[in-house]
């Protein structure tokens, strides 16, 4: 009888070890993150990328504009050529709007930061629709893609 409780005992010692190690690396594998959509704030803080891009741009200044993007996902030469392109067929910028944004931030152990700025830029030929595509890379935005949408057939 002594022998069943000493053994009951043990059983139990061995589980409760068993429990803390489960408990324990359910701890170690969780993430702490913190997610904010769409506040204000992160709006904000895109912006000022994409303000100073469009004022690089307006005094043609390309080569500083060009610093504003991710230099890893941005060839330089695509970069000219395109707003180069752009430029000549469509006019030089005359004055632009936000007009869609989304960002997402996540903090914690698992942290970025994602913008997406959507902008109706008026133009001296045609008008144009430009996304900028960005994140945080080591408390900085860079632009990592932007898009250029503007009609083939220009109105006269």
């Amino acid at each position: 009888m002594l022998r069943g409780h000493c053994t009951k005992k043990i059983e139990n010692n061995i589980m409760k070890k068993y429990i803390i190690i489960l408990i324990s690396f359910l701890f170690i594998g969780c993430s702490y993150d913190k997610i904010y959509e769409n506040r204000e704030s992160d709006k904000q803080e895109a912006q000022k990328i994409t303000d100073r891009f469009y004022s690089l741009i307006k005094q043609n200044n390309k080569e500083e504009a060009f610093k504003l993007f991710n230099q890893e996902t941005t060839s330089k030469e695509k970069f000219y050529m395109i707003y180069d392109k752009v430029e000549n067929e469509n006019g030089a910028i005359k004055d632009y709007k936000l007009s869609a944004w989304q960002t997402f931030i996540v903090k914690g152990t698992n942290s970025k930061a994602d913008y997406l700025l959507t902008y109706d830029v008026t133009r001296n030929i045609s008008n144009t629709k430009e996304f900028f595509l960005m994140q945080k890379e080591n408390d900085t935005i860079k632009i990592i893609k932007s898009r250029i949408d503007f009609d083939i057939i220009q109105k006269k």
